[in-house]
């Protein structure tokens, strides 16, 4: 009687085995690992985002940094990115018009700040430490390829010091290069993205200056889905977790104002 029940339940047993193992290989199929390209400001926000990203969907983000120029010509030698997140719109917008970008994927999923930093303690506002003598080395990223050292230059050629300061600048190749610079104390100061500041990192400064909004043109990033990853399930996923309120409250959280 015992074996004959345990002949009955076999079968049973055998579909629940075959269930577990045909859901294993579904959820493999579908989960994918998505090849980002992430202006360097903006990387250390993104693997916060990823986290959430992942446990919602499954999917993975496999992360590249550097200043947006760089990566836009990356893409341009058809380096293997499905999603560009820029620093800036201008790379976006030109991808879109090269056919290499989705038009509908395009988003501006932050809006950046300009901070200035420095490690002198100065008598006045953080501002005055630009005309300070002790000032020999200013860092800024360098205005050709990133757009937070865009920002920088407008803001220095606003106070009519640009060309005074030229020769004291160090430029790095990207605006992480540019905060490095401050707190290895190779530079006195130096303008970064304010949402560097909350990278969870000690990062020694004296003082700090918020850059207006108007002394600069609006940072405003912009997301795009490249053309050849348009049908990857992970890409629409991720435009559409980019524009949800839980994407937008971490993002906002870090440092950046959202659209």
């Amino acid at each position: 009687m015992k074996n004959k029940k345990m002949k009955n339940l076999q079968p049973g047993i055998h579909s629940i085995l075959l269930f577990i193992a045909s859901f294993s290989m579904a959820t493999s199929v579908q989960s994918e690992i998505l090849n980002v390209a992430v202006a360097s400001n903006f990387a250390y926000t993104l693997k916060i985002l990823s986290v959430d990203f992942e446990k919602q969907t499954g999917h993975q983000l496999r992360i590249s940094s550097a200043s947006t120029g760089k990566l836009y010509t990356q893409i341009q030698h058809g380096a293997p990115f499905d999603v560009f997140l820029a620093a800036d719109e201008k790379r976006p917008d030109l991808l879109v018009s090269e056919n290499k970008a989705e038009q509908s994927s395009a988003y501006v999923y932050a809006k950046g700040q300009l901070v200035l930093i420095s490690n002198i303690t100065p008598a006045a506002v953080c501002q005055s430490v630009l005309i300070l003598p002790a000032l020999q080395r200013l860092s800024i990223a360098n205005p050709k390829t990133a757009p937070y050292g865009a920002a920088a230059k407008q803001v220095l050629e606003k106070l009519s010091l640009w060309p005074q300061l030229q020769p004291r600048l160090v430029m790095g190749e990207n605006i992480a290069q540019a905060l490095q610079f401050v707190s290895t104390k190779n530079a006195q100061a130096g303008f970064v993205a304010k949402s560097m500041l909350r990278m969870g990192k000690e990062i020694d400064y004296a003082c700090t200056w918020d850059v207006p909004s108007g002394m600069y043109s609006p940072i405003r990033q912009k997301m795009v889905v490249l053309s050849k990853a348009k049908d990857k399930a992970a890409a629409q996923a991720f435009k559409q977790y980019m524009q949800s309120e839980k994407a937008r409250k971490i993002i906002k959280s870090l440092g950046y104002d959202v659209m």
